[in-house]
């Protein structure tokens, strides 16, 4: 107020001392424009000591989880991170689990685990959702805990649990918060971790309804994906106890297709039915030559617990999708038969109508669309062959559609199914007697499937131009109804339409007939509405592309006979509600076709919009690269305009909804894969990039629009007469987590995205910098104090800018991004803080227009006549046809109005679109183990058992040993805590030397782990232990020293064979190998299991059956075989004789059995109590053995002695 109000006073006085003015730089200026800018620097300082400047929020560090009161709620737009605050919390709940270890007997281990409920509240609601957590920073799979959301609705009941424990309870009603029940506390030390989580919000009281109030039915793609649709995890399996989930790849450890479902639930609320699209491959858009089959994307390839498998064939006989030149598959492949009997399942279960839609992709050059395929005459005898075979083949499409009716059958029936969709290549072919033979095919089949699926509604999708009339382009001058036949058929229930007519016929400036018209853009809600019916396919079209560029519109006219429904594309209501009188020749038929108006409901079984500039000039069209039929829509920039999707959907489905003629309308498309793994997860699908100019709904339904925010910030601080309709842009994430004035919290807001406020009649307008009008004045409509300039020294201008913003794609964590520029000092630097979710290129932007705002080198004042010009701030002026200025302030002043001028600004960039953010980091999904179970050696000190260890990737912690005489039976044995090194010979072993170093064999083992060496004097203090399957059982040997091989691969050498009383005997290739490292266990079996077969397994595989029989404890090999003197002796060894040269008294004696061979084998078996035994003059070799007190016999030690 004090730079306006010296402003003036300096003026005056200016006037009254300087009344000729100032001669500078041979420039006149006036003397009250001196006295004016004098006054205005005073005023300017006493306003800055006077008035506080204005506060808005800045961007913090992340988010601390807290437990106070009179902490404000935060009030989050878009999608941003929060921590909030604890608002009840449990007593914490100590559980103890006593669980046998072993059979009978065994002994009983006592454990302890921590658990506390607790309730956090997120910030003001409602929201739409909880997209990811943390937990200490952690990713956090919310799927894996007890949980529950209040979403902040006005009406949200309180929660049960807080009910139960406290008894009356708040229900929290216009708070979002999230209940845990009972949280294990182990993995966090036993204390409350450090929660945060993304939230997604809406402004409340949206001008334009969001897609979660406009959509109530969806198509759901891909389509394709071998396990896409599966509601169980899918493991592919790489190698022994390594398996990668191919459908888990959300952050939650749950099926791909669940999580889309929920967040489909979440998005948009009001969805109650659903196309089920599932596809199979064509392979030529000649109907004669196309076979149509099911596909999968590799051979190579073993799945858990599902393997694929569709109309009864299985992978190794499928089709082979084609590959791109990276080797990639060029489509998923085709879904298996169970999973989408699952997806059905559990569609139906949560209320969803679904109707199945079989899709055909064109796996052939140019992957065109399947509406190209066609015959190679029309009109002939060839034409109707050729349909005969692409439909009746053996691999037709008969064959394809029948497949999927009978599946829907056994999945338990659906509420729809489609025989088809936008066969338009083939619909309007005629046989020579000028019948349409492809439509009877449809006809046929839609009986077929009525007779499988008599509870369904069957019905065929046609595409918007194939549908209703067909104007032939041979001269013909026939006007016909190919699918009248069809639509009239007792076995098809209503009309299929894919709806993607024009919607617009928008261009760039403001000199093109729709902006002449009075429209504000593509995506003006009466632009819209006239459009549904009106415009292009309804009042004209264009003759050439010529005409389309001119703007050259064609009259839609049935100057014959008046009917112009038959011509007009978009006019399905004249369609539905008159007969259609077929014209041969153009001349009309005496006797209309079949259909009967008004008989049958419409249903739009896809309409949707690309997200994409001026998407309304063409909604057919589709952005993929891959494909040659890959376009913009005419006149598109290119560039991402979500705000236009929203918009489109929300005027045409409203305009639906309310018609009696359609019944339902599903938007394409909402995608099965999970947002945003998809789309941004690209070494998984090639398809990602598609999504930003797409037609997909994944992602966007949390659109918040900045005209949105600003009201609803307004209307929060008693600001109400406000329109912000007009305002430009998307704000991805924006918090408010304080108190702040209206202007401060809009500040962030208003950097950004380069917006201003004036007052209009008595409200306040916010439009986008640039939108003002532009004014053209001469210098004779001046006042008498004239122009006023001030040029700023830019030596005294920061040269940098950094902006601090909210990095989404880095957990919402603070990043930086600096703009310079050559006009000012590099050594100043200008900070600025937007607590605004950016892009790294969005941001920068900002950095560089802020800049060059602090930069700009001029301002000025300009007097003139109250009654000049209807000037508001943020017009754009220009002075004697020179350069524009904006206009900052206007100020009446008696009968003048002053203009506070500045350069015109660099105009911010809109942004029309949402950001996606991080990829979140995959859930572990644990699978089977490769378990490893041995009835070997035993190892000094060690009781009777089976050793079992075990390798997996990824670890799950621990994993339990179970086993049991059956399912019902099974305990658990023992519980490993740590991956084993475990791994297969890559070349078979021969059998070596025991009780010295065998330096001729080497080991060369493939292995989950690592070997390293060792010293020889630690080797033979008992390290590197190995064992080793041999055709004579399990070998304990040790090894000297190990050596990397190649990939996975280890070269172990220094052997010491047969160790504790084993047999060195050959190993096959492939054999097991384990590394006793401690990681193994002793699994407990009770005397009585012994020698029975016992089932063994981990949590994740299924059972080995195993019989354990105590291998370790049969007697070890004699040793020091000698025949001297007609006498054969020998010496014991085992585990109980000590380690020392001098036997003890009796240690040597037992109970023995010697064979001898006398030439026909060795014969019968002699026992002995001592170790020598006389050898026969007959016998040429022998063999000793000691019995065990069990009777077993220990290991033969063989001993040759010549001929007798």
């Amino acid at each position: 107020m004090a730079q306006i109000v010296l402003s003036q006073a300096g003026a005056a006085l200016g006037r009254h001392l300087l009344p000729q003015g100032l001669k500078l730089l041979g420039t006149q200026v006036a003397g009250a424009a001196i006295g004016r800018t004098v006054g205005s620097l005073a005023g300017r300082l006493i306003d800055a000591r006077l008035v506080p400047p204005v506060e808005g929020p800045r961007v913090k560090t992340l988010p601390v989880m807290e437990s106070r009161e009179g902490v404000g709620i935060p009030s989050v737009y878009g999608r941003m991170r929060v921590a909030g605050q604890v608002i009840w919390a449990s007593r914490f709940r100590e559980h103890r689990t006593t669980q046998s270890s072993g059979s009978k007997g065994g002994p009983r281990v006592t454990s302890y685990d921590y658990t506390v409920s607790l309730a956090v509240a997120l910030g003001e609601g409602p929201v739409l959702a909880v997209q990811r957590a943390w937990a200490n920073g952690e990713a956090f799979d919310l799927s894996q805990v007890t949980h529950r959301l209040y979403r902040g609705e006005a009406d949200q009941p309180p929660d049960p649990l807080i009910e139960m424990i406290e008894g009356a309870a708040p229900a929290y009603r216009g708070t979002a918060y999230i209940v845990f029940e009972d949280l294990p506390l182990g993995d966090f030390g036993n204390r409350i971790p450090q929660l945060s989580f993304e939230i997604v919000r809406v402004p409340p009281g949206s001008d334009t309804p969001g897609l979660d109030a406009s959509v109530t039915g969806v198509n759901v793609i891909p389509a394709s994906g071998e396990f896409i649709y599966a509601t169980e995890i899918v493991r592919e399996r790489v190698r022994r106890g390594q398996e990668r989930a191919l459908n888990a790849n959300s952050g939650e450890a749950r099926a791909d297709f669940l999580v889309s479902l929920d967040q489909l639930e979440a998005d948009l609320p009001r969805v109650n039915r659903a196309a089920l699209t599932v596809g199979w491959f064509g392979t030529s858009v000649a109907a004669g030559d196309c076979q149509i089959h099911p596909g999968v994307e590799t051979r190579e390839r073993v799945t858990v617990p599902q393997s694929w498998r569709v109309a009864g064939i299985g992978r190794a006989e499928a089709y082979l999708v084609s590959r791109d030149e990276s080797d990639r598959p060029n489509y998923g492949g085709t879904p298996s038969d169970a999973s989408v009997k699952q997806a059905i399942a559990e569609m139906t279960a949560r209320g969803i109508a679904v109707t199945f839609s079989p899709f055909l992709f064109m796996d052939s050059e140019g992957f065109p669309w399947r509406g190209r395929i066609g015959v190679s005459a029309d009109g002939t005898a060839a034409a109707r062959s050729e349909i005969d075979a692409f439909v009746n083949g053996a691999n037709g499409f008969r064959h394809f559609i029948l497949h999927y009716a009978n599946l829907c059958a056994a999945a338990g029936g659906v509420e729809a199914f489609l025989i088809g969709s936008e066969m338009v290549g083939l619909t309007r072919v005629r046989d020579e007697a000028g019948a349409f033979p492809f439509v009877e095919a449809l006809v046929s089949l839609a009986a077929e499937v009525k007779a499988i699926l008599p509870g369904a509604k069957v019905s065929y999708a046609a595409d918007w131009t194939e549908y209703g009339a067909y104007v032939p382009g041979d001269g013909s001058g026939d006007v016909l109804f190919p699918l009248d036949d069809l639509w009239a058929s007792a076995d098809v229930d209503f009309v299929g339409i894919d709806w993607y007519p024009p919607m617009g016929d928008w261009r760039s400036g403001t000199d093109h007939l729709d902006a002449l018209a009075g429209y504000a853009g593509p995506d003006d809600s009466d632009y819209l509405a006239y459009q549904i019916s009106g415009g292009e396919a309804y009042d004209w079209y264009y003759a050439s592309q010529a005409d389309r560029d001119a703007q050259v519109r064609t009259p839609i006219n049935d100057t014959a006979y008046g009917e112009h429904w038959a011509f007009r594309a978009k006019d399905l209501s004249g369609w539905a509600g008159n007969l259609h009188y077929p014209r041969p020749g153009g001349v009309r038929a005496g006797a209309p076709t079949g259909w009967v108006p008004g008989s049958k409901p419409v249903r739009l079984s896809e309409i949707g919009f690309g997200a994409v500039d001026k998407g309304g000039n063409a909604p057919n069209l589709f952005h993929d690269p891959k494909s040659t039929e890959s376009a913009l829509p005419p006149y598109s920039s290119g560039s991402r305009d979500d705000l236009f999707q929203r918009q489109a959907l929300a005027v045409t489905l409203a305009h639906w909804e309310a018609s009696p003629l359609v019944e339902a309308a599903m938007v394409w498309a909402w995608d099965g894969r999970p947002f945003p793994a998809w789309p941004l997860r690209d070494d998984l699908w090639g398809d990602g990039a598609n999504w930003a100019l797409g037609h997909w709904l994944n992602g966007r339904a949390g659109l918040a629009a900045l005209g949105d925010v600003v009201r609803d910030i307004c209307l929060r601080g008693g600001v109400e007469n406000v329109h912000a309709s007009t305002l430009d842009g998307v704000v991805q994430g924006f918090t408010l987590d304080g108190v702040y004035s209206v202007r401060g919290a809009l500040e962030p807001l208003k950097l950004a995205f380069g917006f201003e406020a004036v007052e209009r009649d008595g409200a306040i307008v916010f439009r986008m910098e640039g939108d003002g009008s532009v004014h053209e004045i001469d210098s004779e409509r001046i006042g008498e104090d004239g122009v006023s300039a001030t040029r700023h020294l830019l030596d005294k201008a920061p040269g940098r800018l950094r902006l601090q913003f909210v990095d989404g794609a880095e957990r919402f964590g603070p990043a930086l991004a600096e703009a310079r520029r050559t006009v000012g000092d590099m050594r100043l630097v200008a900070d600025a803080s937007l607590p605004l979710l950016l892009s790294s290129t969005e941001a920068e932007e900002i950095a560089g227009r802020l800049l060059a705002r602090a930069t700009q080198g001029e301002t000025a004042e300009v007097t003139l006549p109250l009654s000049g010009l209807a000037v508001e701030p943020g017009d754009a002026l220009r002075l004697d046809g020179g350069a524009l200025w904006r206009v900052d302030e206007v100020v009446d002043r008696g009968a003048e109005r002053v203009l506070s001028l500045r350069e015109d600004p660099p105009e911010a960039n809109r942004v029309r679109a949402a950001g996606i953010g991080g990829v979140p980091a995959p859930a572990p999904v644990f699978g089977g183990v490769d378990l490893v179970l041995i009835d070997g050696p035993r190892l000094a000190g060690e009781a009777s058992g089976v050793r079992v260890a075990a390798w997996a990737d990824p670890w799950p912690g621990e994993v339990a040993i179970l086993a049991g005489s059956d399912a019902g039976a099974m305990t658990e044995r023992a519980r490993l805590t740590r991956p084993a090194v475990t791994g297969t010979l890559v070349e078979a072993a021969a059998a070596g030397p025991v009780g010295r170093w065998d330096r001729r064999n080497m080991l060369l083992v493939e292995t989950s782990g690592s070997f390293a060496s060792l010293p020889r004097a630690q080797v033979l203090a008992g390290g590197n232990l190995l064992l080793l399957e041999t055709a004579e059982g399990w070998e304990l040997l040790q090894f000297e020293t190990a050596e990397l091989a190649g990939s996975d691969q280890w070269a172990l050498s220094g052997l010491l064979r047969g160790q504790r009383g084993c047999v060195s005997a050959a190993a096959a290739a492939g054999a097991r190998v384990l590394l006793l490292d401690g990681a193994d266990k002793l699994a407990t079996v009770s005397p009585e299991e012994i020698g029975i077969a016992l089932d063994w397994r981990s949590p994740w595989d299924e059972p080995q059956p195993v019989s354990f029989a105590d291998e370790g404890g049969r007697p070890w090999p004699v040793c020091h075989v000698r025949a001297e003197d007609g006498q054969l002796s020998w010496v014991r060894r085992g585990a109980d004789l000590p380690e020392s040269w001098a036997l003890p008294e009796g240690s040597n004696t037992g109970q023995f059995a010697v064979q001898f061979d006398t030439g026909a084998g060795f014969a019968d078996e002699t026992r002995l109590q001592t170790p020598l035994a006389a050898i026969p003059a007959e016998a040429i070799a022998a063999r000793v053995a000691e019995i065990g007190a069990d009777g077993r016999t220990g290991p033969w030690v063989p001993i040759s002695l010549g001929t007798p």
